[in-house]
């Protein structure tokens, strides 16, 4: 398994160098007819649309009367439809796209006939795929971020010079980002702004969606995401079993672990670190049990949700429910903490349960040698292994 991870990673970066140079050589498109009507890009992964929700209801009134087109992530198309944001729904198989160049031809090919009016290429941390998308997209006028240059942007830090200033002449207007210590609400704020709207950040809202009565639990409840997209932001199992005890024990709350089907190893080694077996019967397995609607009001109707800095902390953000982060600080600021620009304080909390370690920000720096060590003795950043029970406990309360 560590040399088929040591070969997948090798051959995203071969994959990530070799598609700059597709730029060469193809067309900025431009409709050859009239042009109507709204594209919007936005294939980022769950958190990060939830998170654009906020500003993604502002483009129906910016852009009145016009039909809206979004091309999103598989994954959110379900979320994206139910919004009601979008008249036009199309999906991308993110990863797929990134490493499979006949699909990505496919992808390219589904836009030729269609005419755009304007393109909104919305991604601070654009990516080459998500320009060479953009290029191939016929639209009259082309707008985008001045692009993240940080190594967070992988594909486009390893990118060369030449290629990236190709990639930003596909476009008409480059918004200038707002600096590198914004919050993501905050910074898709200032895209709105950039089109000529005036809109104030705030915490998203993600309308209430109809499922079956039957799937939502019996109240009061937790909901645990112990999960995360990297074993390196994830809090210690055993610890995740200590605070859901004293949940139920001292909260009187079942608890529901939820996640993707292929995390459900979690929940058995969670019921397996519990100290006191009669409490068992009390945690329930939802790992890859539900649609994404259905888990979007799982999470409303819960009264707290915990978790890594994965997309469920993002859902409880959404649907109004209290929210408690055991959080990495390697890029710390930008996702985490919530900061909104207008008045949200009738609105439940995202806590952020962090070391505050002085290396914070570390996504944008240098790891330390201790972080270093603390990896490869445990798998995790050392300021995730340094939060402990006791004060996740505390922000209960």
């Amino acid at each position: 398994m560590a040399w088929r991870s040591i070969w997948d990673k090798a051959y995203r970066w071969i994959n990530i160098w070799f598609t700059q140079f597709r730029v060469v050589g193809l067309r900025n498109q431009r409709p050859k007819r009239d042009a109507q009507g709204i594209i919007i890009i936005k294939i980022d992964a769950i958190g990060d649309f939830l998170i654009w929700l906020d500003s993604a209801q502002q483009y129906k009134k910016l852009y009145s009367g016009q039909k809206i087109t979004l091309v999103c992530n598989t994954f959110c198309v379900e979320i994206a439809k139910n919004t009601g944001f979008f008249d036009e729904v199309i999906p991308i198989e993110t990863k797929k796209f990134e490493f499979n160049v006949k699909y990505k031809k496919e992808i390219w090919s589904r836009f030729c006939d269609r005419a755009f009016h304007t393109l909104l290429q919305t991604a601070y941390s654009r990516t080459v795929d998500m320009d060479l998308l953009a290029r191939n997209i016929p639209a009259k006028e082309k707008i985008a971020f001045v692009a993240d240059e940080s190594r967070v942007n992988l594909s486009r830090y390893i990118t060369f010079r030449h290629i990236r200033k190709k990639l930003d002449d596909s476009y008409d207007r480059l918004i200038p980002s707002g600096g590198k210590n914004l919050m993501e609400l905050e910074r898709n704020a200032v895209f709105i702004r950039g089109l000529g709207f005036d809109f104030q950040a705030g915490y998203p809202s993600l309308p209430q969606i109809s499922v079956h009565q039957n799937v939502i639990p019996q109240k009061p409840y937790t909901i645990i995401f112990p999960g995360a997209s990297s074993g390196k932001k994830m809090w210690p199992i055993n610890r995740y079993a200590q605070v859901g005890e004293y949940i139920i024990r001292k909260k009187e709350m079942d608890l529901y672990l939820c996640g993707g089907q292929n995390e459900e190893y979690l929940f058995h080694q969670f019921v397996e670190a519990m100290q006191h077996r009669e409490l068992k019967d009390r945690v329930h397995n939802l790992f890859g049990k539900t649609t994404l609607s259905e888990l979007a009001e799982i999470i409303r109707n819960a009264e707290l949700l915990i978790g890594n800095d994965t997309s469920g902390i993002h859902f409880a953000a959404a649907v109004n429910t209290k929210g408690i982060c055991i959080f990495g600080e390697f890029a710390y600021g930008r996702f985490l903490p919530y900061r909104c620009e207008r008045d949200c304080k009738e609105h439940k909390p995202i806590v952020v349960c962090s070391a505050k370690k002085d290396c914070a920000g570390c996504a944008y720096g240098k790891i330390t040698a201790a972080c270093k060590e603390n990896l490869l003795k445990t798998g995790r950043y050392q300021c995730v292994d340094e939060v402990q029970v006791d004060q996740v406990i505390r922000a209960l309360s």
